[in-house]
């Protein structure tokens, strides 16, 4: 119809149509998010006080885990992996948060220890449950077409505050509680306050194993949904105490020699246990023909316990300490990433990671929009990294427990890491120390006296990371 316009008019229109016309091979339009029917399966696995050498492809000598090894052949495996925390629950809130712990005021296990009589410092009124104004990472994947299923530990608050109401639509065993009171059926008297919430009720029999019934449920998860985009946030409660194992693993383990503080028998049955449950879930994948669209998270909450046990549970050699300790032993956990398409199999990357970053980066590999993640204030996507990119996400890391542990043999600190360098200030002694964790991975040689310069400018770090996150401080009392 243009005929009918004034000459000048239609030449505008020409003009314009044919300059169009010639940007047209250059116009890329935006990248669209997957299909639902293209979004990879998600299987989160989360192990419960698993250390960073809890592993034959970590490091172990004593431990026996083919099936997790054989993962870390098709994997990403990380070295320098960090939790968000030393103990539990603050990790597993950093995981669904995508922030740090100290941000949402959940910095200890619920519902920790409080202070020892004679501590120099009040624990803050801290945060014990994880709110529901937070948008978890369950949230974000159900947005996308997810079906959503936290299996196993929760630890993150009841009542309201349970997995079913954060964004999953199914909850199997996932409760107050931070240990069973047992590992074998039905896992406890009904009125323990460590009952395993609602499993025994879902079928069993006496002698069979909790992380043998919760892989059962996590294969018939995977099989109910194999036509469906699914998110499976499986978090064993193994393998924290108490140390139960089957007696033919723990037979199994009994010629091992020991190697490098690590001994237990029992201990080494259930991390037996929980590699045969990696190799199920694997082998199910690869039955339905989802492997090739599934992504594979395996990792831990918290460095490997070495405060009970005899002879102790574990030990995290060559890193110092363990379980709720400021040093590498506390906070460097295993971590293996497979995703098909993206990671090259059999591949370590030395760059520092910490648990915020699977928020950002799940949400990617999902194809969220990039503004989908925002929510993940402190947490990096790690998918340039998968793909071989090289890559520093974090320049700084920090670490925020105002509390006491272990009977008060943990007291207060906080941690920088900036580069290699890494600062911990203890708040009962009112000491700092100073490590280069590069050279000095065992973190035996003090730098802080030697580098004041250093010590300051980290302190100074620290500090300025503790106010903008709104830490709770320890309150002299």
């Amino acid at each position: 119809m243009t005929h009918f316009l004034p000459g000048s008019v239609r030449a505008k229109i020409f003009f314009t149509v044919g300059v169009f016309a010639l940007l047209l091979p250059w116009v890329r339009p935006a990248a669209a998010a997957p299909a639902p029917s293209t979004r990879p399966n998600i299987v989160f696995i989360l192990i419960d006080d698993m250390g960073w050498a809890d592993g034959a492809c970590f490091g172990s000598k004593f431990y026996q885990t083919p099936q997790i090894d054989s993962l870390a052949a098709q994997s990403v495996r990380f070295t320098s992996a960090y939790a968000a925390c030393a103990v539990c629950s603050p990790t597993r809130a950093a995981l669904l948060t995508g922030k740090y712990p100290a941000r949402l005021h959940i910095t200890d296990w619920i519902a920790g220890e409080g202070a020892p009589k004679n501590a120099r410092f009040k624990i803050p009124d801290w945060q014990q449950h994880l709110p529901r104004a937070e948008t978890t990472l369950a949230t974000a994947l159900k947005k996308l077409g997810y079906t959503t299923a936290h299996l196993g530990k929760w630890h993150l608050g009841g009542g309201e505050f349970l997995p079913q109401y954060q964004g999953f639509d199914t909850n199997i065993a996932g409760g107050e509680t931070g240990h069973p009171a047992s590992y074998f059926w039905p896992y406890g008297a009904t009125n323990h306050p460590n009952h395993v919430p609602g499993l025994a009720a879902r079928g069993g029999q006496p002698g069979e194993y909790l992380t043998d019934q919760l892989t059962d449920e996590a294969l018939q998860f995977i099989e109910a949904h194999r036509d469906q985009p699914f998110y499976l946030n499986f978090c064993h409660y193994a393998v924290h105490a108490p140390l139960m194992g089957k007696q033919e693993l723990i037979d199994a383990a009994a010629d091992r020699p020991g190697a490098d503080g690590q001994s237990n028998r029992v201990y080494a049955a259930m991390l037996k246990s929980v590699d045969e449950s990696v190799g199920r879930i694997v082998k199910k994948l690869e039955e339905l023909q989802l492997a090739d669209r599934t992504l594979i998270v395996f990792t831990s909450d918290n460095g490997g316990a070495v405060h009970f046990g005899q002879p102790v549970a574990t030990a995290n050699f060559p890193l110092r300490n363990g379980k709720g300790s400021a040093y590498e032993g506390g906070l460097r956990v295993p971590l293996l990433i497979k995703m098909p398409g993206v990671t090259h199999a059999g591949t370590v990357c030395e760059t520092p990671v910490i648990t915020m970053d699977f928020f950002p980066t799940l949400l990617e590999l999902a194809g969220a929009e990039k503004s989908a993640a925002r929510t993940a204030v402190d947490g990096v996507s790690l998918v340039p990294l998968l793909r071989g990119e090289k890559q520093t996400p974090h320049q700084k890391l920090f670490w925020h427990y105002p509390h006491y542990w272990n009977g008060g043999k943990i007291s207060p600190y906080s941690v920088a890491r900036v580069g290699d360098w890494k600062l911990i200030r203890f708040y009962e002694t009112g000491r700092e120390e100073l490590y280069d964790v590069k050279s000095d991975l065992s973190e035996r040689k003090d730098l802080a006296a030697a580098r004041p310069e250093k010590r300051q400018e980290l302190a100074g770090r620290l500090d300025a990371w503790l106010h903008e996150v709104g830490a709770q401080l320890p309150v002299p009392r």
